[in-house]
C-alpha cells in the first residue's frame, strides 16, 4: 500500500533526526511507498528529501499561506503517479492542511485521516497568536473533519473534549497514541547525575521556559536546557541572574537526548499547551521522574503528585519533595519505566499502520 502524508513538520526535510524521523524510520517498513508533503523550506540536500528507499518528501515551493493550494496540486500529481490508497493529514491551525486535503479528496476520492496532534492554546494560551489559533480551530474543525473517515487524537481527554465541544462527533474520534519510544535507546544508563533538573523542548513561548528558569532560581537547582528556538533572551537572563543552567542546544539524535536525561535527576515539563509531549515518556523510560503541568498526555500517564499548576512555588515544592524522598523517587522511577513500556516504538507503530490500513479499506 502507498500512502500520502500531509504534515506541518519540516524537521525531516532538513535532515534532523527528531521525532518525525523516528516515526518514519519504522513506519516505512509497513508500506510500499510513503510520500510526504510539507511546507516550504530553505535549501536542503537531495538526500534529506529521500531519507529512506521508499520515502519521498515534497516541500512546497510557495509561501505558507498558499500551502492548501500546493497540497491540492502536488497531491493530485502524487496520487496520479503513485496510486496512494489513503492520506494522513496532520492538522494544525490555521487549517491549511485540512483545506488542501478536503479539496484533494473531493477531486481524487482518496480517503483521509485527520490527525489532531496539538490544539494551540489548549489548555492555556501563550499569546495573541495562540488565542487566534485556538479560536480558528474551534470555529473550523467540525467542517474540517466532516469528510475525514476518522479523526485521530493522541491523548485521551484534553483534545477529544475540546473537539467534541467544537462539534466533531465523538464516534469519529480514534485515540491512537503517537509516542513511539525506542526502548533500546531510552532506558536507564550507568552514568553519573550531573544536573538536578532538565528541560527539553523547543524554546518557544508555549513551552514555559521562563517558568523553568524561575523554578531553578527559587530552589537553586543545577539545570540543563536541551533544544533551540527563538527565545534568545533566555541565555542573557540566566547570565544576569547567575543561575546554574547549561544550554546544550539542539540534540543531534535520540541517543544524545537519552544521555542528557540520564545525567539528570528529574525532568520539569512546564508547558502551557501540548499534544504530548513525547519527552515525558522518554524521561519515564529512562527511569527519571517527571514533574509537569496538566497538558496533553500528562494526566493520562502521571500520578497526581507529579502534576503541578503553572506556578513556580507549586512546581518547586513537588520537585523538592520527589528529590528529597528516596522511597518516593524509587517508586516513581519504577512506575515510570512500566508506563513507558506501553509505548514501545515497534509495537506502537505496528498498531498505527494497522489503523491506517483498516481505515483505507473501510
Amino acid at each position: 500500500m502507498n500512502i500520502l502524508m500531509i504534515t506541518s513538520d519540516r524537521a525531516l526535510a532538513y535532515g534532523k533526526k527528531a521525532a518525525f524521523y523516528n516515526t518514519i524510520e519504522e513506519l516505512r517498513k509497513h508500506f510500499d511507498r510513503i510520500d510526504i508533503i510539507c511546507p516550504k523550506i530553505r535549501s536542503t540536500s537531495e538526500k534529506n528529501l529521500h531519507p529512506f528507499e521508499n520515502v519521498f518528501i515534497h516541500p512546497s515551493l510557495w509561501p505558507l499561506i498558499f500551502q492548501w493550494l500546493w497540497i491540492y496540486g502536488e497531491g493530485k500529481k502524487i496520487i496520479r503517479e503513485n496510486h496512494s490508497s489513503i492520506m494522513t493529514v496532520h492538522e494544525y491551525a490555521p487549517v491549511f492542511n485540512g483545506v488542501g486535503a478536503r479539496l484533494l479528496h473531493w477531486k481524487t476520492h482518496v480517503p483521509y485521516i485527520l490527525e489532531i496532534m496539538h490544539v494551540p492554546g489548549v489548555p492555556r494560551t501563550s499569546g495573541i497568536q495562540e488565542r487566534l489559533y485556538r479560536w480558528l480551530t474551534h470555529t473550523l474543525i467540525a467542517w474540517d473533519a466532516q469528510p475525514a473517515r476518522a479523526v485521530r487524537v493522541i491523548n485521551q481527554h484534553q483534545t477529544p473534549d475540546f473537539l467534541v465541544e467544537a462539534g466533531v462527533p465523538r464516534e469519529k474520534l480514534m485515540h491512537i497514541p503517537a509516542f513511539y519510544i525506542d526502548l533500546n535507546i531510552f532506558k536507564p544508563l550507568e552514568t553519573s547525575k550531573q544536573y538536578d533538573v532538565i528541560f527539553i523542548g523547543r524554546m518557544a513561548n508555549n513551552k514555559g521556559l521562563d517558568l523553568f528558569i524561575d523554578v531553578v532560581e527559587r530552589s537553586e537547582f543545577t539545570a540543563i536546557c536541551v533544544g533551540d528556538g527563538p527565545l534568545l533572551w533566555a541565555r542573557a537572563e540566566v547570565n544576569r541572574r547567575r543561575l546554574k543552567i547549561y544550554f546544550a542546544g539542539f540534540a543531534k539524535d535520540s541517543v544524545q537526548v537519552a544521555r542528557y536525561i540520564n545525567e539528570s535527576r528529574l525532568l520539569i515539563m512546564p508547558s502551557l499547551n501540548e499534544g504530548g509531549p513525547r519527552v515525558v515518556l522518554e524521561a519515564m523510560a529512562c527511569g527519571v521522574p517527571v514533574v509537569a503541568t496538566p497538558v496533553g498526555i500528562v494526566s493520562d500517564v502521571l500520578p497526581p503528585e507529579c502534576i503541578a499548576d503553572w506556578d513556580e512555588e507549586d512546581i518547586s515544592d513537588k520537585v523538592k519533595r520527589i528529590l528529597d524522598d528516596q522511597t518516593l523517587y524509587a517508586q516513581l522511577r519504577e512506575s515510570g519505566i512500566r508506563t513507558a513500556s506501553q509505548f514501545e516504538r515497534t509495537s506502537a507503530i505496528t498498531k498505527y499502520s494497522e489503523f491506517i490500513k483498516q481505515t483505507a479499506n473501510a
